[in-house]
């Protein structure tokens, strides 16, 4: 049977793309192998989604616990089996109202269960079944790579895939990686009442963010009780009486060890690509089984597009579900769109948040030698000194010509948001003279935006609440 589009994969990417063909009335087949990536994808099923549920569950346990306020003096308990619970409960709930219901209102979708195979560079083959595609868009994800340490295959480890199916509360727990996910899963079960640690490789945690907020945040982590080794060669994985052991170099210390009930790999990821054929349809690869892609999300064949994780570009939902539909824009309406990568806004959703957009002052150093960039402690801002949450800054770099907006990065009580609006203002290249210019509810995180565009010719700690 031929189709228009046949889509390998039902993430946020791939369904994005399902609802841009239907729009135009594209004749498309979609093919899912839930084993492989779960239908909705990894935000909605092992990402974002289920950890946030267990961010927030257990930020209002230990912030209840852990008042700023002498007047509140609270204790309690939190069960972490009946957490994960339900948190699944919740997911599949997101997953059949987000997924599989509109699914059932789409006149030109047809989806199949099953792996997809890449006979040649227009057929299609799932089970016994074979398809011919004008257009053919890879969207199958991507899962935790594996590091090849001594002896980690030999033991029972957790990746994001699973760990939501604990059935029992481990005592403790080894983390290798250092990017959002190793630090939001620590954080998670730092606060359950569970030790833990997390090794990273490199100097710091969190490397894709600005440096000096990074390091903020890994200080605030390590007070609050979560153990952190950084710079660490990793040198072998073992079981001893029920336990994982981890053994690795630390520079200028000797070899160390770290002993925990449970080990989770979140050490990056690798695209789900090793069976799909590629190289028998003449679809390159990049390292890690990432499809090689030009800025239209084409492959080395021009009629096979990949967007989302498998691409490895960007691997956010947001970023997915946006190629997702500019692909099928560029496929069938003669479009030539590509991605703004650089202003798409990240964030890590720790407590507090850390959240970056646009361009750090590392970056724009290195480029031009120099940075106009400014910094705004949070003691400075008054809502987070009502809510005593002045353990952050935001940061904000600026064009130094222009005084345009081109980078703000944050680390603070719903940064996420603030990082946001920030977003806005550099999509529409505003200067720090219209951020100052435009009124600002009081007393908002928001007013980080103003206040810290205030500090570039003014110092915040002789300026009055509100001035303008």
């Amino acid at each position: 049977m031929d189709y228009e589009l046949i889509i390998i994969g039902a993430g946020a990417a791939g369904f994005a793309a399902a609802f841009k063909a239907e729009e135009l009335g594209v004749k498309t087949l979609m093919i899912n192998d839930s084993s492989v990536l779960p239908l909705g994808g990894t935000c909605v099923n092992v990402g974002c989604i289920p950890s946030k549920i267990m961010l927030h569950q257990a930020g209002l346990y230990y912030q209840s616990l852990k008042s700023r306020f002498r007047a509140l003096s609270l204790s309690g308990s939190i069960d972490f089996v009946q957490a994960l619970r339900e948190t699944r409960e919740m997911v599949s709930s997101f997953q059949e109202g987000n997924y599989l219901n509109t699914l059932k209102g789409l006149n030109h979708i047809r989806l199949i269960e099953g792996r997809g195979r890449l006979l040649d560079a227009n057929t299609v083959e799932t089970g016994k079944e074979r398809f011919k595609g004008k257009y053919i868009l890879i969207s199958t994800g991507a899962s935790t790579f594996i590091p090849p340490v001594r002896g980690v295959r030999d033991v029972d480890f957790l990746t994001n895939r699973t760990i939501f199916s604990l059935e029992e509360r481990p005592r403790s727990i080894v983390i290798l990686g250092g990017g959002p996910e190793a630090v939001e899963f620590a954080q998670i079960f730092h606060r359950f009442g569970i030790r833990t640690s997390l090794i990273q490789r490199s100097d710091r945690i969190l490397t894709k963010f600005e440096g000096t907020l990074a390091g903020r945040l890994q200080a605030i982590l390590e007070e609050e009780g979560i153990e952190i080794h950084t710079g660490t060669r990793l040198l072998e994985v073992s079981k001893n009486n029920g336990h994982v052991e981890v053994r690795f170099n630390k520079a200028g210390e000797d070899t160390m060890t770290v002993r925990a009930e449970k080990l989770l790999v979140a050490t990056g990821l690798r695209g789900n690509t090793d069976e799909l054929g590629l190289p028998d349809a003449g679809v390159e690869t990049m390292g890690m089984g990432f499809v090689r892609t030009n800025n239209y999300m084409q492959s080395s064949q021009p009629h096979i597009y990949a967007t989302g994780d498998v691409a490895g570009t960007m691997a956010l939902e947001t970023v997915a579900a946006r190629e997702g539909r500019v692909v099928v824009e560029n496929m069938f309406e003669g479009r030539k769109s590509v991605i703004e990568y650089e202003i798409v806004p990240r964030a890590v959703f720790t407590d507090p948040e850390l959240a970056s957009v646009g361009t750090t002052e590392e970056e724009y150093s290195r480029k031009y030698g120099r940075c106009l960039c400014s910094s705004l402690e949070l003691r400075h801002l008054e809502r987070a000194a009502l809510e005593r949450r002045t353990d952050g800054l935001i940061k904000m770099v600026v064009h130094p010509d222009s005084k345009e907006v081109i980078g703000v990065h944050m680390v603070g009580p719903r940064a996420s948001e603030v990082v946001t609006i920030a977003t806005y203002a550099i999509k529409n290249r505003m200067n720090i003279y219209q951020i100052r210019d435009t009124v600002h509810i009081f007393p908002t995180m928001g007013e980080a935006l103003k206040k810290v565009a205030q500090s570039f010719d003014r110092d915040p700690g002789k300026m009055p609440c509100c001035i303008e």
